[in-house]
């Protein structure tokens, strides 16, 4: 395989890992957005039932992050 085909792979693999955390970190702005958006309306119940979960997504996208930089900081591809 030519240096220029593992770039491009290296490069889809890296964007596919950003558009994975994009994603994720989309969804854990919504989530933390409608738990403000609730206990400013004195929903203290429904703000703790809208970000419930979010420990899972940013881990998640730890992971994602973690990978697009290992894959970044790869030089064998």
């Amino acid at each position: 395989m030519s240096t220029k085909i593992q770039s491009e792979v290296k490069v889809r693999a890296i964007a596919a890992n950003l558009e994975a955390l994009h994603g994720l970190l989309m969804e854990a702005a919504k989530r933390s957005a409608e738990g403000h958006d609730l206990i400013q309306r004195d929903e203290p119940n429904g703000a703790i039932g809208a970000v419930l979960g979010l420990d899972a997504i940013l881990d998640d996208a730890k992971a994602l992050y973690g990978a697009a930089l290992a894959l970044h900081r790869l030089r064998a591809v």
